[in-house]
């Protein structure tokens, strides 16, 4: 499974629409959030003790993932037969798109459980579909506000009316960073064997990027098709996060282009000197036959079959946790061959790398939706996959049976990390632990297993961006709450730049690139850029309050 934003199926500002104009049928007569209409508990609550071990009834719930590749299934791996074990609760998975939660909405009938990506615009209108988990809790499971929830995610996503609608998963705070643990998921790699070959060169300035691509040009060699290896690529440009691969953030954040001005507003990353400069040296390779020919127009089968056949020497990647499978197919059978993280591009003007880890407002948020048939079952599987105990079983399983206790650490059974390192899918499919992603704690995870939960042919890129890694938080959530006006126009403008950085990596000058930046520059002004800023830094000094209290 896919961990991480750039897998992502991101809404659009048409869709966006139509589903809030759906939530107005959804609301069921509830005003504003408000747990007003909940039955008692059924037992009595205790805010020292998570309800799941007092409230021994059982139910089956339905949970919904809004992205379409999601493909896993409840109570048949080892994962979820412990935590149905627990708490009582079976779960229907289900999946879709934007379309099929739409016709939800509408219909007013929705799953009991709801997970969307934390980015959707849905999000802002919650309160219409969602019980608020703070009203649950103190009804049902007060645990989960005393111990289970970090109390810094918790402030963070407080709204308005003082109610909490959705808890995310990744959602890594100030404390985590300190205790160390965030990893990053961006990675310039290359082939060990033909890097060393060329003499491992230093490839962080425009002049080493360059000349190593030409030297490996010059040995003509040949992937494991007997096709020309190709001496850049990097991932296709998709409908994920990143839609026009490394070029909306990546290469920006290799080069440390700031996220902020140095009085604390928005910074504008894509019109930066530094930016513009490095992406005319990757419009040069293309000029002269130095990158993927289809890098704009492949697909993700397309690019995975190249990394599946070691066709790339240099892969500028993303999303490292997105390429498991194919990486681990090349390098199992090429261990010398294998592909690793070096050093890539740098700033010219001594900005320092800032490669994003997961921030406050984490990956995905999970909601109990106003049509659950048991809101206190659904809000105990909540407290139990969102406290310690819990996210350690979904990670680990059962001591003694999946993993026994070294130096105060779980420690998976030799024969399960094994699998999970060399065979990610079987071990997803059979054994599950550490996959059910929704209410992962990532940093926990990372504190407990480190560098072995991830894939083996991995490890070395994921570890390599630990120096990098910084947190971003003023930057948390800074398109969900726009005006629907800046949403449409932001939209917008994240497709005329998809459409301007296809046409400039086509440019056959450094003139012609100006020329699209500045038809884009225009482009933006004319939709509403300025307010669009002034919503984004109404955002970004929203967050500095909230993080401040």
């Amino acid at each position: 499974m896919h961990h991480e934003r750039g897998s992502n199926m991101k809404k659009t500002a048409t869709v966006a629409t139509l589903i809030v104009s759906a939530l107005v049928f959804t609301a069921c007569g509830s005003k504003g959030g408000g747990g007003g209409n909940l039955a008692d508990a059924s037992f009595t609550v205790d805010a020292a003790t998570p309800s799941w071990k007092t409230d021994k009834s059982t139910a089956d719930l339905s949970w919904y993932i809004n992205f379409d590749w999601f493909a896993q299934t409840w109570g048949n791996d080892t994962a979820t037969k412990f935590i149905t074990e627990d708490t009582g609760v079976n779960v229907t998975y289900q999946n879709g798109t934007d379309d099929k939660l739409n016709t939800m909405m509408a219909s007013g009938d929705l799953p009991d459980i709801i997970t969307i990506d934390g980015t959707s615009p849905l999000i802002k209108d919650a309160s219409k579909f969602a019980i608020p988990l703070d009203e649950l809790a103190k009804k049902y499971d007060p645990y989960f506000l005393s111990s289970a929830a970090k109390p810094d995610t918790l402030k963070f996503f407080t709204q308005d009316d003082g109610h909490v609608y959705g808890y995310p998963n990744f959602s890594n705070t100030q404390s985590d960073y300190e205790k160390g643990g965030v990893y990053g998921n961006q990675a310039f790699m290359v082939r060990k064997d033909i890097y060393e070959q060329i003499g491992s060169p230093d490839m962080t300035t425009p002049e080493g990027f360059t000349a190593a691509l030409e030297a490996v040009k010059k040995l003509g060699l040949k992937d494991a098709l007997g096709k020309p290896i190709v001496p850049f690529g990097t991932q296709n440009f998709s409908d994920g996060s990143e839609k026009n691969g490394v070029f909306d953030r990546t290469l920006a954040d290799f080069i440390g282009v700031p996220m902020l001005t140095d009085d604390g507003k928005y910074y504008d990353r894509l019109t930066d000197a530094d930016y513009q400069k490095w992406l005319k040296v990757f419009v040069a390779a293309r000029q002269n036959g130095l990158t993927d020919k289809d890098m704009v127009t492949m697909t993700k089968d397309d690019k995975d079959a190249r990394l599946t056949n070691g066709s790339y020497f240099v892969y500028f990647d993303n999303d490292i946790i997105g390429e498991t499978d194919p990486m681990t197919v090349w390098a199992s059978e090429n261990p010398d061959k294998a592909y690793i993280a070096v050093e890539g591009p740098k700033s010219t003007v001594g900005r320092k790398p800032a490669l994003p880890g997961t921030s406050i407002e984490g990956w995905t948020q999970t909601f109990i939706s106003k049509s659950a048939k048991n809101p206190q079952k659904a809000m105990e599987l909540v407290e139990y996959l969102v406290s310690e105990y819990g996210d350690t079983v979904m990670n680990f399983g059962r001591e003694g049976q999946t993993y026994t206790m070294k130096d105060g650490k779980p420690v998976l059974n030799a024969d399960l990390l094994q699998l999970k390192q060399t065979d990610p899918s079987a071990f997803e499919t059979k054994v599950g632990l550490t996959t059910h992603l929704w209410l992962q704690d990532s940093a926990l995870l990372s504190r407990q297993m480190g560098i072995d939960q991830f894939p083996k042919y991995l490890q070395q890129a994921k570890q390599w961006t630990v120096q990098y890694t910084v947190p971003q938080f003023e930057m948390a959530s800074l398109d969900v709450y726009l005006s629907r006006e800046s949403a449409r126009n932001v939209e917008k403008i994240n497709q005329d730049w998809a459409q301007t950085i296809a046409k400039i990596l086509n440019a056959k000058s450094d003139s012609e690139v100006d020329q699209d930046m500045a038809a884009f520059v225009k482009y933006r002004q004319d939709n509403g850029w300025d307010k669009l800023v002034e919503e984004r830094n109404t955002q970004i000094e929203a967050n500095k309050k909230k993080l401040a209290q």
